[in-house]
């Protein structure tokens, strides 16, 4: 064979074996999966570290959302139990002190006249119908005359009347006579009684009335208090003229007072007429004084977008003064949960407030804590509805619960590590 056959022989072989793929493919396959195994033991042996890290160098939280305080934790908690029990809704607002709408009344006097003299004070508590103040009055004396003389022609008309009634039985006058006498004599009642009528609506009594004689005395008035109650206005001045539009006093009786609050739009669904009350007041811390509301206003203020409510409170210490502004709870006796089983609650220093979400501890050892997110629903001072995260009977933490919650983030933010 020549050199050049020679030549072109092994060229073609070299040739054809490059173009081999099965060959070429498995050697390049081996030697990835030799690489990839090297790659693999390196990871393998990296995970193996941190798995060591993880479980040796610190780590102690355990589970997610479990809180373990260390044996000899000075941290002090107190459990209480999940429990049903009926549970009526409250509303914290404020509101303000006002007089009793019919226990409040102006003191004027019914004619004309100068102020002769004063017996009542200011704060001077006061009976229905006691003269505080009297008056000289021209009209009440020329009343009083016109009385006089009327009751004087009346008796004049009587005597007259039985004086002819007897000469009639007796057949001496004539019937057209004795009832000529008996009309002049009803005639002249009908007067006294007019006169009469006038001086009961100048506000004298029946005993002052029938007391008047000839002369019929000074022409004096007694103004009195319509109402019982406490002095709390006081504008009458010895020697003053005075008339029927004059306010000498007002007259306030403060055993019942009124509290309004203002009831947002959102709310008026939930407070209704006799739902129960409990009002404070900073000057008297200790005292609490119950009511009810008494009325909803009919309509939605424009502007505040709120019903006026009105409260009918208990005041027989009179203490609370129309003008003082007063801490109100209205608690809603007619709402649900009070009728069958009742609520699932738990105390209300159980739920904190965690970021958006409402969260308790659950006790699931001596030391063992379990964070559960709640759905809550009403809510008053003492207790809180729970409508989902708990179970009754659990035990939740009513004391403490603000460290663990501290606890439970520093684990979250990786506080539970010793890297």
């Amino acid at each position: 064979m020549s050199a050049t056959r020679t030549a072109l022989l092994f060229a073609g072989v070299a040739l054809l074996m490059a173009s081999c793929p099965g060959r070429g493919n498995h050697d390049a396959h081996e030697g990835h999966d030799h690489s990839a195994g090297g790659g693999h033991d390196e990871h393998a042996g990296h995970d193996h570290a941190d798995s060591d890290g993880h479980d040796h160098e610190g780590h102690d939280e355990g589970e997610p959302g479990i809180v373990e305080l260390p044996e000899g934790s000075s941290v002090e908690t107190k459990l209480a139990p999940v429990e049903r029990r009926p549970f009526a809704s409250e509303r914290l607002t404020t509101g303000q002190v006002d007089y009793v709408q019919s226990s409040v009344a102006h003191v004027s006097p019914r004619v004309p006249g100068r102020v002769h003299r004063v017996m009542a004070q200011l704060g001077d508590e006061v009976r229905a119908g006691q003269a505080v103040a009297e008056l000289d009055s021209i009209e009440i004396g020329t009343a009083k005359a016109t009385y006089v003389q009327a009751r004087t022609r009346e008796d004049l008309a009587r005597r007259t009347f039985e004086r002819e009634k007897a000469l009639h039985d007796e057949r001496i006058s004539s019937e057209r006579e004795m009832i000529e006498a008996e009309a002049a004599w009803q005639e002249a009642h009908s007067a006294t009684e007019t006169a009469a009528q006038a001086l009961r609506l100048y506000g004298l009594d029946e005993v002052a009335i029938r007391g008047l004689g000839p002369g019929a005395g000074p022409a004096m008035v007694r103004v009195t208090a319509p109402i019982a109650g406490r002095i709390v206005e006081h504008h009458a001045t010895v020697g003053e003229l005075v008339t029927p539009e004059t306010h000498l006093m007002t007259v306030g009786d403060l055993s019942r007072v009124w509290v309004w609050i203002d009831v947002p739009e959102r709310d008026v669904a939930a407070v209704h007429v006799d739902d129960d009350v409990e009002v404070t007041s900073d000057a008297w811390a200790v005292q609490r004084f119950t009511g009810k509301v008494s009325y909803l206003t009919p309509e939605v203020d424009a502007d505040t977008r709120t019903v006026r409510a009105r409260i009918e409170v208990e005041n027989t210490s009179r203490r609370l003064l129309p003008g003082m502004f007063v801490s109100v709870r209205v608690t809603d006796p007619h709402g649900a949960g009070l009728e069958g089983p009742g609520s699932l609650v738990v105390p209300a220093t159980a739920v904190q407030r965690d970021g958006a979400e409402s969260i308790a501890f659950v006790a699931l050892g001596p030391r063992r804590f379990e964070r559960r997110e709640l759905r809550v629903g009403r809510a008053t001072t003492e207790w809180i509805e729970i409508l989902d995260g708990l179970a009754e009977g659990e035990q939740v933490v009513v004391e403490g619960a603000f460290i663990l919650k501290s606890e439970a983030a520093r684990h979250q933010l990786g506080g539970g590590h010793s890297h």
